[in-house]
């Protein structure tokens, strides 16, 4: 299990012993805010541009290892979702850096997108503890934010409906 203090030893191996520009998706996101509302088994951290090599990636999975986690923990398969978003980097906020690394995260329409995306009742739920947990940043991005809930509504099942009408109350609620 990944939670907020496991992430915070995490986040400093990388940037000790890491290099280049990564950037961290997913339910994952939510422990590196410090939200640790629900259980995360993984961290979601590709790099941002594929000249990284495979020595860092591997690295990456030492990392890991090193606090006690399996390899398996380090799950770069959201390397696949964020290249099917044009202009991500336009939506990457620096987390943390150090003179050779650099880690991002999404801003709250990126990690909307990429939620909304799959759409199970797990993402959506992240999507609202996301927007209760950064407001602000919320509202900055509300009208991108709100074209995004009505492309998603069109093709959403019914069941998924009620919850995506939630999370578009969520965003309204912020003023």
């Amino acid at each position: 299990m990944i939670n907020s203090k496991l992430m915070k030893k995490f986040i400093a191996k990388v940037l000790t012993n890491l290099e280049g520009e990564w950037v961290i998706i997913g339910g994952t996101v939510l422990t590196l805010l410090g939200i640790d509302e629900r259980v995360t088994m993984d961290i979601d951290m590709v790099a941002i541009n594929n000249k990284q090599s495979n020595s860092q990636s591997i690295k990456l999975m030492e990392i890991a290892e090193s606090l006690g986690l399996p390899v398996e923990a380090i799950n770069q398969a959201g390397e696949y979702f964020l290249s099917k978003v044009d202009g991500f980097q336009d939506h990457l906020i620096l987390f943390a850096e150090s003179k050779k690394c650099k880690i991002y995260r999404p801003d709250a329409y990126l990690f909307l997108k990429l939620k909304l995306a799959r759409s199970s009742e797990t993402d959506i739920r992240d999507c609202m503890a996301f927007l209760r947990h950064n407001q602000e940043e919320a509202r900055t991005l509300k009208k991108e934010i709100s074209k995004l809930f009505k492309q998603f509504m069109k093709s959403a099942p019914v069941e998924k409906q009620k919850l995506l009408l939630e999370l578009e109350a969520l965003l309204n609620h912020f003023k």
